[in-house]
């Protein structure tokens, strides 16, 4: 029995682009779909999706914790209760977020709005704290900033700080180790899993914005000495955050091994199929139809479309046939 379609990585394409446009239910005027409706690279479109979301904040309910240094001028009170309130109920903050979530991909305006270095070094978004929304749907952008950490449960707000400013008054918060030094403070447990075990020469904040362009990761040090690598994952040389790529070439390593587990086992699947009454006369069509992450195992669900069977792969786990889809 021969296989007349066993493409995954092309499968791949289709639902990656079904999830950018997804992604757009955040706002009608994100337009991520359309960015990436002509490219058929898979792994192109792997890092440009895990780079997307990245930048956005999951839907879902967390509690919000401040630091001991946290201060809110009078002025922006009222908003950043609305943000916290917003966070609480699990509701989209998108709006309060860098404009930059817009772009999936600007590399040929040699801009790379669609990257965040602080958040790919450190894990650390920013918000903005203005009142307006504007006709690009997001609210007008405020000097001072909040700098904020995320994770599955919890919202930490590490500090309200101005960034920008006109003329030589510039105010560039964006590699000011005192961030890492208020999640060392307060929440170490956050950010334990990348403290450096070894004895490592301090950066300056401005050696850090250097060694940053050249997409080069340098280690924060709090001020008790305590060094950390990369919370945020880091970058790659290509610029993309190191998390990222290591999850599309596991995404990619996992699918090439599902098709090889296919090629080398149809006769027994064929067999298989037999004992339930299938009786398989034409060349087998297999399509992957989703893929997903449960917890840190991924799984793939396939479907033979002659006979109509479903084939779940799942890391760690022997391969379930099913009659429907689950």
């Amino acid at each position: 029995m021969s296989i007349s379609n066993l493409d995954f990585k092309k499968d791949f394409v289709g639902i990656i682009k079904d999830y950018f446009r997804a992604l757009e239910n955040f706002s009608p005027n994100l337009g991520y779909y359309g960015q990436v409706k002509n490219k058929s690279d898979p792994k192109e479109l792997c890092l440009k999706y895990l780079n997307l979301t990245n930048r956005l904040v999951e839907l879902r309910p967390r509690e919000v914790h401040k630091s001991n240094i946290f201060y809110c001028p009078s002025k922006f009170r009222k908003v950043l209760e609305n943000i916290e309130k917003k966070i609480e109920n699990g509701e989209d903050i998108s709006q309060y977020l860098s404009r930059g979530i817009r772009w999936v991909d600007d590399k040929d305006l040699k801009r790379n709005r669609h990257r965040d270095a602080l958040l790919d070094a450190w894990g650390i978004h920013h918000i903005h704290l203005g009142i307006h929304i504007e006709s690009n749907g997001f609210v007008k952008r405020s000097g001072p900033i909040l700098f904020v950490k995320f994770d599955n449960d919890n919202t930490y707000f590490l500090l309200i700080k101005r960034h920008g400013g006109k003329g030589k008054r510039r105010y560039d918060p964006w590699n000011n180790q005192i961030l890492i030094n208020i999640l060392h403070e307060n929440w170490s447990e956050s950010i334990s899993d990348y403290e450096a075990k070894v004895e490592i020469v301090k950066s300056t904040d401005d050696e850090i914005k250097q060694w940053k362009k050249g997409n080069i990761n340098v280690p924060a040090t709090s001020k008790n000495g305590t060094t950390y690598f990369s919370p945020g994952g880091g970058v790659a040389s290509s610029g993309d955050n190191i998390q990222n790529v290591r999850i599309c070439y596991h995404i990619f390593d996992y699918i090439e091994g599902v098709e090889k587990f296919l090629k080398e086992n149809i006769n027994e699947l064929i067999k298989l199929l037999n004992q339930y009454g299938k009786d398989i006369k034409s060349p087998m069509d297999f399509q992957l139809i989703s893929l997903e992450f449960i917890g840190l195992k991924l799984r793939l669900d396939v479907i033979e479309k002659n006979s109509q069977i479903y084939i779940v792969f799942e890391e760690d786990q022997q391969p379930q046939l099913s009659f429907e889809k689950e």
